[in-house]
């Protein structure tokens, strides 16, 4: 099974951290979590890996999704990683 295809909690959560890291400097949207991570609740995945100590901040923005329609949505960006947690 393809990381993709994987649509646990844990894997969802693995897939945004990794993402998050690798675009430290500008952060993730909701929009680019659905359609690129196939994250499909983006928000409930953030709480948790908030709740296993990384600090995200969210800022709202306005993006276009795949459609070309604009919506108002979270832009996460990773502060700080969790101790304990190779990245």
């Amino acid at each position: 099974m393809s990381k993709r295809n994987n649509t646990t909690y844990a894997a969802q959560r693995a897939r945004i951290l990794a993402a998050l890291i690798e675009r430290s400097a500008r952060g993730l949207t909701t929009i680019e979590m659905r359609e690129e991570l196939d994250v499909m609740s983006p928000a409930p995945r953030v709480l948790e890996l908030r709740e296993l100590g990384h600090q995200i901040q969210t800022v709202w923005t306005v993006s276009e999704n795949a459609q070309g329609n604009n919506h108002r949505n979270a832009r996460y960006v990773l502060i700080n990683i969790a101790e304990g947690v190779a990245a």
